[in-house]
């Protein structure tokens, strides 16, 4: 079960994103089970490593690349959770019906992209599917994980990354919560404005027990750790879920073949583990060594 106060997730779970760059790189889909494999091992290498990691580390991996992983995930007795949408679909649809056919870790995640201009009945839509999924979970006593993705419009870059991104996400956050929708944790794009990560704090933190955990897109270390200090006195903010920033480079080069397998392991977990101690550094994290 996730630690209410303390999250490092590993996200792995990347599925059209791969399909896209294997496609570019005339590299066979069929390696995929293989790069989510690499994925698996650098997270383990880590959990060997860290005490934190151990008590309080995630891997989110899907069904469809790495069943088999799922399954070793479990019975090595890691706390491994699977994705519920669709990969690259707007608005949300699931990747399996029934759900168990998918949702077969420990934990669940879903992701929907948000603006506020969406058709009111697309937002509606999107809101009632994840109260199904939310009613099956707790039916199956699995902490459930939304991922919330708000793309710029024409709004300024800096003004939309401060205040802009961060005030649409509390507003349907609050409409979530009208609505009954309150999952155990929340996954949200990172802000480096200390006011606009309060702005989600605040929100969260209407439903007693709300959680957020933030999400990475791919960044370098230096922005990362920017909103990681934003989030800096946010009582919500509890850890993060990142996997492109921790897996893409040494995965990529891997499959490549211009890095072993070996030294791919070790980077992925080194990167994890950067991660883990620049949460801890800035005091976001329960008291813990790496």
């Amino acid at each position: 079960m996730l630690n209410r106060d303390c999250v490092y997730m590993l996200a792995a779970d990347h599925r059209w994103q791969w399909d896209e760059w294997c496609d570019a790189h005339s590299i066979p889909r069929t390696r995929i089970p293989e790069i989510k494999r690499l994925a698996y091992d650098g997270f383990l290498d880590a959990h060997r490593q860290s005490d934190a990691v151990r008590r309080f580390g995630a891997l989110l991996i899907d069904e469809q690349y790495a069943s088999a992983v799922i399954a070793q995930g479990r019975r090595d007795g890691v706390e491994v959770g699977t994705p519920a949408e669709r990969p690259g679909v707007s608005p949300l649809e699931w990747t399996a019906d029934p759900f168990d056919r998918a949702l077969t870790g420990t934990f669940v995640k879903v992701l929907i992209r948000h603006r506020p201009e969406h058709a009111a009945a697309m937002r509606d839509g999107q809101i009632a599917k994840l109260l199904d999924l939310q009613a099956w979970c707790r039916r199956e006593q699995k902490p459930l994980v939304v991922e919330i993705l708000v793309s710029r419009s024409s709004e300024p870059e800096d003004e939309f990354e401060a205040t802009g991104r961060p005030t649409i996400i509390a507003r349907l956050i609050q409409h979530a919560y009208s609505r009954g929708l309150a999952p155990e944790f929340w996954k949200i794009e990172g802000t480096p404005s200390p006011i606009g990560a309060r702005l989600i704090d605040a929100a969260i933190a209407e439903h007693a027990g709300g959680r957020q955990i933030i999400l990475g897109k791919g960044a370098d270390h230096s922005t990362i750790g920017e909103w990681f200090a934003a989030a800096a006195g946010c009582p919500t903010a509890v850890g993060f879920a990142i996997g492109r920033s921790v897996v893409w480079d040494p995965a990529t080069k891997f499959a490549s073949g211009t890095m072993e397998r070996d030294r791919a392991v070790s980077a992925i977990a080194a990167n994890y583990l950067a991660l883990v101690a620049a949460w801890q550094q800035r005091g976001l994290a329960a008291p813990s060594s790496v």
